[in-house]
């Protein structure tokens, strides 16, 4: 049976790593200090991503040797907007980002050319990258009629 892994003081490094982050994942990295002039309120917010990750090891290798403790985290914080409070009425006004509309223009761009070349080719149109006509598809009169 193996015996237990011997805790540092104050907890191992995950337990001070955890705790480090969780100081920055409070409302404070999400909204910033208000600002008042003219009796408009305005309070900043901003989105904020939080990760952390770690790993730990005991054991003897081949040369007697053991042990091994890791870890790792990352925060982000972009602006996203702010709370205007103005005659006692809050709003929340977006800041755009510009990579965001960048990146939705490209997706349309991409939609609206895909579809096109989906509509065009069932309409018997050439194609577009080899410039060969479609062939013509026959159908066949299920109507039992002779026509319209």
């Amino acid at each position: 049976m193996s015996e237990p892994v011997p805790q540092e003081p104050g907890g191992g490094v995950l337990d001070r790593l955890a705790r480090t982050i969780g100081r920055g994942a409070g409302a404070g990295a999400v909204f910033g200090a208000p600002v008042e002039r003219d009796g408009v309120s305005v309070i900043p917010v901003a989105v904020s991503r939080f990760a952390f990750g770690g790993g730990g090891g005991r054991g003897p290798t081949a040369d007697g040797r053991g042990e091994g403790q890791g870890g790792g985290g990352a925060a982000a914080a972009r602006p996203c907007g702010f709370i205007e409070i103005r005659g006692g009425r809050a709003r929340f006004r977006r800041i755009w980002d510009p990579r965001s509309i960048v990146v939705a223009a490209l997706a349309a761009v991409a939609t609206a050319s895909l579809a096109a070349r989906l509509i065009g080719r069932r309409r018997g149109g050439p194609c577009r990258s080899c410039g060969r006509a479609a062939e013509p598809v026959e159908r066949e009169d299920t109507s039992g009629g002779e026509g319209r």
